[in-house]
């Protein structure tokens, strides 16, 4: 059988690749680093002919936008993989039609608990814009390497006023630290925000009622006038494109600062540009944009900027999400207190140990966070013509005719055994044909089981009965065995 083709899109530092090179004997991967942006019209001819021959396409979250448009002509795709549990550049509703599941990543957690709990990584990069922005850190830095030394004074935060575009998680992360690290008095706007969202936003991070001061919707210009720094947190869409326009501002203080880590096409950007390059803010810390990446030749990149009566500008390329936990979305733990997951080269070779004892017969795991699949070697059958993709450690659940478990699909549950316990250090394997019929891919079984091995594993389809004696198997597999033998 023929490999798998896999595209792996938009990688900009190569992370993903050392985490699929256990697979590279079973499935042909090809990487694309540079994204093609399919607004242009020869750029999206160019992405259709690149990636029609693959199986399954990796799109990194909100880079390259897949429409209908695009994905009609694709007509090998079987599987589409994302980093993240959203991506709106995704057209889910047509997938869905072509019944091509898509696969996205967990969130990474952050780490601590309580009062120490951990803070986003987007929100640990807004804070070093606003105090880079604030206390001129890109300029001076590049002052003391040039020769020269101190040029104006920094912002004092203590004591002025932040202003949020948007009061979501991410928004209400940087009030928190806004009240409690540098004593501002905090603002915040959204088309559908009250006094009453707020105050819940506000007890939901350990502040109190009124914390948090809500400006009505129909004054949103207010905001902007009132707050010395303006940060924008807000969702993408139709509507909110644009929601940060010229009349906003030319509305802000002359020294107020902006800060966009969310969507560049919140920001008009030639609203921006003009309040910019006549100084009508102290400055821009901008780590988004439209497109991206920015063009050689974007004024962003090739404006003089703090010069000339000209706003200070501080750029990074969307790196809200950029650190080192970015790992975690390839490799984070699903099972992180029962599952120790061994990776190897080869077919087969990397497989899931057990972390904990347990008795017979107990329930090890339930199976959560699956989508509907086609029959692939990865997936598992769940019913006469239906089957799932893990999307979790228990995909590297490997074979064995001497099993330690049993994955009841019926039930959704994983549990041991009923003939023997589950020892911590255990290989996690179960008996594929008691979920598997006729499996994608047959092969040659190695489990090391001496007399009870049954040689070439295909599914129960092409197995005696005898031969399945002693397992217990899946509903659908007894159904199809009693059809098989006239029973």
């Amino acid at each position: 059988m023929s490999k798998f083709k896999f595209a792996i899109l938009d990688d900009y530092q190569g992370i993903s690749g050392p985490h699929f090179t256990h697979l590279e004997d079973r499935v042909e991967i090809s990487h694309f680093p540079e994204t093609l942006d399919p607004r242009i019209p020869e750029q999206q001819h160019e992405l259709i002919q690149r990636l029609r021959p693959f199986d399954i396409i990796l799109a990194m979250r909100e880079r390259t936008p897949f429409s209908k448009e695009i994905l009609s002509q694709l007509p090998n795709l079987k599987l589409v993989l994302t980093t993240g549990q959203r991506n709106r550049s995704l057209d889910t509703e047509y997938l869905a039609s072509r019944e091509i599941p898509v696969a996205g990543t967990e969130s990474r957690q952050t780490g601590g608990n309580g009062k120490r709990k951990g803070t986003p990584s987007t929100v640990q990069h807004t804070w070093a814009l606003i105090l880079s922005l604030a206390r001129h850190v890109a300029r001076d830095d590049a002052a003391v390497k040039s020769g020269g030394w101190q040029g104006s004074l920094g912002m004092t935060l203590s004591g002025k006023t932040l202003g949020l575009v948007g009061l979501g998680k991410l928004g209400s992360a940087v009030a928190r630290i806004a009240i409690l690290g540098f004593g501002m008095d905090v603002i915040a706007w959204s088309a559908n925000l009250t006094q009453g969202r707020a105050d819940e936003a506000a007890l939901s991070i350990g502040l109190e009622k009124g914390d948090i001061r809500a400006v009505p919707a129909d004054e949103k210009e207010r905001l902007f006038s009132e707050a010395d720094v303006v940060s924008v947190h807000y969702v993408l869409s139709e509507r909110s494109k644009g929601i940060v326009g010229a009349e906003e501002l030319n509305a802000m203080k002359k020294d107020a600062l902006l800060i966009n880590t969310s969507r560049g096409p919140l920001v008009d950007e030639e609203a921006l540009l003009e309040v910019l390059n006549k100084g009508g803010i102290g400055g821009a810390a901008l780590d988004v944009f439209d497109p991206e990446p920015l063009p050689p030749d974007s004024p962003w990149r090739t404006t003089e900027w703090g010069l000339d009566g000209r706003s200070e500008v501080i750029l990074t390329p969307h790196m809200g999400y950029g650190d080192e936990q970015i790992h975690g979305w390839y490799d984070a733990p699903t099972h992180p207190d029962l599952i120790h997951v061994h990776h190897a080269p080869g077919s087969f070779a990397s497989g899931a140990y057990s972390l904990v004892s347990l008795p017979a017969g107990s329930l090890f795991t339930t199976i959560t966070g699956t989508t509907p699949a086609k029959k692939a070697y990865t997936s598992v059958q769940t019913g006469r013509n239906s089957h799932i993709e893990l999307n979790s450690d228990l995909v590297y659940c490997n074979h064995s005719c001497e099993p330690s478990l049993i994955f009841d699909m019926g039930k959704m549950e994983v549990r041991v055994v009923d003939h023997r316990p589950l020892e911590k250090g255990d290989a996690l394997t179960f008996f594929y044909p008691s979920s598997e019929w006729d499996m994608d891919q047959k092969f040659g079984c190695t489990c090391g089981s001496g007399s009870k091995c049954k040689g070439r594993i295909g599914g129960a389809k092409d197995m005696e009965r005898s031969d399945l004696n002693g397992y217990w198997l899946n509903g659908h597999i007894e159904e199809l065995l009693r059809e098989r033998d006239g029973l």
